[in-house]
């Protein structure tokens, strides 16, 4: 039996016995969670059970991928977007070139992709003066789509301690990066997951003048086509506890693409 077989038969195995198996391996119990729920650290329980038995975990690949790179010096990278012109009576098509960004992501795929949300189970204590901003589920007010903390909300991108936010890996998208750089610096599997870990000089600016420096952890499911962004000011020690620690659901609804672009902005701010 190989590792992709095993992946799916305990994926399958009932919360209880996951649990119980992990214990022998002397892992931390935690409460049982909805079905509904992928836990990052469920995944990683199942990780270790396998990596336990002697068996590799060189997961099949998913339905869904997603290519993070430079732009070469002779690329060409053309986005395009629609918008309506009052003066003309129309709709206009604009074509930008985004060769130039730093880093983009890029995704291949194919089936309906759900939105998501997420319910941190830790973030960093908040501090006098911090200031959050939060958009959450009406009915079930701990599931977010969106959080962000501000330590100086008045400087806008360079004031966010960590902002969280949901992604979808729609085919034929381009999400690209500014700054005057960006790079990766960690990917590793977390199980299913896939993470990427990157560091970005940005055009923001410290009031002394200095360049301001942002990290950010893309937690990616090429199984069902999502990917979460953690980013901000604090350090990647941080940004990984969040990851670890946040549970994610997948809802009925469809995350239906834009019409009118097929691209856009990855970074830090307020929109």
């Amino acid at each position: 039996m190989n590792a992709d077989k095993l992946l799916q038969a305990f994926s399958e195995l009932d919360e209880a016995c996951v649990r119980s198996s992990a214990a022998l391996l002397g892992y931390e119990e935690e409460p049982v969670k909805h079905k509904k729920i992928k836990t990052v650290f469920r995944t990683l329980l199942i990780a270790a059970l396998i990596a336990a038995l002697g068996i590799g975990t060189a997961w099949a690949a998913g339905l869904f991928t997603m290519e993070i790179h430079t732009p070469e010096e002779d690329e060409t990278l053309l986005v395009f977007q629609t918008f309506y012109d009052d003066a003309r009576d129309k709709d206009m098509l604009v074509a930008l070139d985004l060769s130039h960004s730093p880093l983009v992501l890029q995704f291949t795929g194919e089936g309906d992709i759900h939105r998501i949300q997420f319910r941190p189970g830790w973030l960093p204590e908040a501090q006098e003066g911090y200031t959050y901003e939060r958009y959450r589920d009406e009915d079930e007010e701990d599931w977010f789509w969106y959080d962000t903390c501000f330590f100086d909300r008045s400087r806008g991108g360079a004031g966010v301690e960590y902002q969280i936010d949901c992604h979808y890996a729609w085919p034929g998208f381009t999400v690209y990066m500014g700054g005057t750089e960006a790079h990766m610096v960690k990917e590793e599997d977390w199980g299913e997951l896939h993470i990427t870990e990157i560091e970005q000089q940005t055009h923001y600016q410290d009031p002394d003048g200095s360049p301001v420096t942002q990290r950010m952890l893309l937690l990616f499911s090429s199984s069902e086509g999502w990917f979460l962004s953690i980013g901000g000011r604090a350090d990647f020690e941080t940004l990984e506890r969040i990851a670890r620690e946040m549970e994610i659901r997948s809802l009925e609804e469809i995350a239906a693409p834009p019409t009118d672009s097929n691209f856009y902005c990855l970074g830090v701010g307020i929109g």
